[in-house]
């Protein structure tokens, strides 16, 4: 109560010396950096006493094939790392597992980090039903190749692509247990287990004709909140509804200058506070994508949400395969370079702060580790990756696959807040 007081005694003062604009902008200025720095100071305590990791690189190690390949995807199966990759051996007939997995156990001594082999022999790996199914597959399948490792539900999944079709798959199974130390070999039908969720967690809603304000400048409205049209050479937001003049708070061309206001197809999504819009105008093949931020009334396009795009947690803003948007206006954006990024899947650190969104391109097999802390609102810049294994304590192994194929195949260890519940209970 006194702190309001004095707050407000402020402001008082501030009228009555001057009154003027700019002496009271400069006070509520003042107020926001000391609030500012109460709060760094106050979530600085919170670090010191509960604990916080930050997403960092502790070291490079590298791992060794028996031939040239492409390394395509990695996983953390209990204590090891099972290797997957591509190889291209010429006018060898037969394809081992060998030839596609290996497994490594992280070492770490001193600064140095270590992946060792391990034999296959003796391990999951070495199941004689999956050899047998692993040898008709690459028997009845001659342009069979592995295209993905994860571990889900329970289960460790690899995924081979067997047609010329992204989902013409072969998917086996194996069900790994709580501590990750059993691990059986359960069939070779888990295509369902590696679909994708879906592009947007929420849906998006086609706008009718009902939703058309006719006059001079008609327009669509949206909710009675933006106005949107793709008449007379360009594409217009409103924030008024007004149809007596074509100015709005964002403008850009069209390809087609005579389109009537029925001619466009234009769809929305309410999240959170902000509002998706997507629009494909006439004779256009693109659609264009835009957030509207009652907050600011600001627009943004935004063409990465077409992509994939999610809600933050506790109605943050969005976050898409390049960058995030926020309620309170800030918008950041990195160049990833990376088209057709789809969301799969989320994990939360024990403390709850921060939130690894997964994105992933099942093409060339890429990944984006975007990291999200709830406590300060910030994004760190992405992790781009051709696969990852997470370990229980939170450690990661990263990897990005050259162009052509080789031997040496170069690792990041990485330090991340994202350990298992049992590992945060234990510590």
């Amino acid at each position: 109560m006194e702190q309001d007081n004095h707050t407000n005694n402020q402001v008082d003062k501030a009228v009555t010396e001057g009154g003027s604009y700019d002496i009271i902008r400069q006070r509520l200025l003042e107020q926001g950096d000391e609030l500012d720095t109460k709060i760094a100071q106050l979530n600085k305590a919170r670090s010191d006493e509960f604990g916080s990791t930050e997403l960092t690189v502790l070291g490079r190690s590298r791992v060794r094939t028996e031939h040239n390949c492409l390394g395509r995807d990695i996983v953390q199966v209990g204590p090891h790392l099972v290797f997957g990759y591509n190889v291209f051996i010429g006018l060898k007939k037969t394809t081992r597992i060998e030839d596609v997995f290996s497994m490594y156990t992280l070492k770490h001594e001193d600064d140095t980090f270590t992946l060792s082999s391990v034999e296959l022999a003796g391990s999951f790996l070495a199941d004689s039903k999956f050899k047998h199914d692993f040898d008709e597959l690459y028997r009845y399948y001659k342009d069979t190749h592995l295209v993905q490792l994860v571990i889900k539900d329970g289960h460790l999944l690899a995924g081979f692509q067997i047609g010329e079709r992204l989902d013409d798959l072969r998917v086996f199974r194996w069900a790994v247990s709580a501590d990750g130390n059993t691990v059986t070999y359960v069939d070779n039908r888990g295509e369902r287990d590696l679909d994708l969720p879906q592009k947007h967690d929420f849906e998006w809603i086609e706008t009718e004709r009902d939703d058309i304000v006719q006059g001079r400048f008609p327009h669509v409205n949206i909710l009675d909140t933006v106005f949107v049209e793709t008449i007379g050479g360009d594409l217009t937001v409103k924030i008024e509804n007004n149809s007596q003049t074509g100015e709005g708070i964002y403008s850009e061309p069209v390809v087609e200058e005579n389109q009537s206001i029925n001619d466009a197809s234009i769809s929305y999504a309410k999240v959170g506070n902000l509002l998706l819009i997507k629009i494909l105008p006439y004779k256009e093949l693109q659609w264009r994508y835009f957030l509207f931020n009652p907050f600011n009334s600001e627009v943004q396009r935004i063409d990465a949400i077409g992509d994939s795009c999610v809600s933050l947690p506790e109605d943050h803003g969005v976050i898409f395969p390049d960058g995030f948007y926020l309620e309170t206006g800030e918008y950041k954006s990195f160049d990833i370079n990376h088209p057709g990024l789809q969301f799969k899947r989320r994990i939360r650190s024990p403390n709850g702060e921060d939130m690894l969104f997964i994105f992933y391109e099942p093409i060339d097999g890429t990944f984006a580790l975007l990291s999200y802390n709830l406590i300060t609102k910030t994004l760190q810049n992405p992790i781009v990756t051709h696969g990852y294994a997470l370990a229980d304590n939170g450690t990661a192994i990263v990897f990005t696959a050259g162009e052509e194929p080789t031997r040496m195949h170069p690792m990041q260890v990485w330090q991340t807040p994202f350990c298992s519940d049992e590992f945060a209970s234990a510590a």
